[in-house]
C-alpha cells in the first residue's frame, strides 16, 4: 500500500497525466511546455513558489540518482547478457543477479527519500488532492504504476512478505 501511495504522489507531482485525466492537454512540448505545468500545478494544488523551488530539487534530486542507478542497472544487465553468451559458472551469474537485486533495491531505496520529501514540504491536503486527482490513473493500471520489476521474488530472490502490500 505504502508502494501506491508514494508512486501516486510521485505520478501527480511529475506526470502531465494527472492534468490530461481532466481533459486538459499535456504540458509537455507544445506551447507553454515545463512552465504551463507548474502554472497549473499552482493553481490546481496550491504549491507556493517555496514549495515549488523544494519539489524541483527533489526531483532532481531523484532524477540524478536514479540515472546513476540506472545506468549500474544497464551495465549489469548487460555484462548479465554476456555472461549466458559466454556461459559463465552459476556463481558468476549468481553475483550479477545479486546486483541487479541491489539496484533495485536502491531505487525502492531514492522512491522512499522522494515520498519523504514530498510529505516535508507538502501539505497534508495537497497531498490529498494529488492522490485523489490520481485516483482515474492508478485504476487504469490495477492499483499499481510501472511495469514488471527485477525485484525481489523476481530475477531468482525469494519473495518478501509485506503486509501493507
Amino acid at each position: 500500500m505504502k508502494r501506491i501511495i508514494t508512486m501516486a504522489l510521485a505520478g501527480a507531482l511529475l506526470l502531465p497525466a494527472v492534468l490530461r485525466a481532466e481533459g486538459k492537454p499535456e504540458a509537455q512540448g507544445g506551447k507553454g511546455g515545463k512552465e504551463a505545468f507548474i502554472e497549473r500545478m499552482k493553481e490546481k494544488f496550491g504549491i507556493s513558489d517555496e514549495q515549488e523551488a523544494k519539489l524541483k530539487a527533489a526531483k532532481r534530486a531523484r532524477r540524478d540518482a536514479d540515472a546513476a542507478i540506472h545506468a549500474e542497472l544497464q551495465a549489469s544487465m548487460r555484462k548479465l547478457s554476456d555472461q549466458l553468451e559466454d556461459k559463465a559458472p552459476e556463481k558468476d551469474l549468481s553475483a550479477t543477479l545479486d546486483k541487479l537485486v541491489a539496484g533495485r533495491k536502491s531505487l525502492r531505496a531514492e522512491e522512499d527519500k522522494f515520498e519523504a520529501a514530498l510529505t516535508s514540504i507538502l501539505t497534508p491536503t495537497q497531498r490529498a488532492q494529488m492522490l485523489v486527482a490520481m485516483k482515474g490513473r492508478m485504476g487504469k493500471h490495477g492499483g499499481k504504476m510501472g511495469g514488471p520489476k527485477m525485484g525481489p521474488g523476481k530475477m531468482g530472490e525469494k519473495p518478501e512478505h509485506h503486509d501493507d502490500d
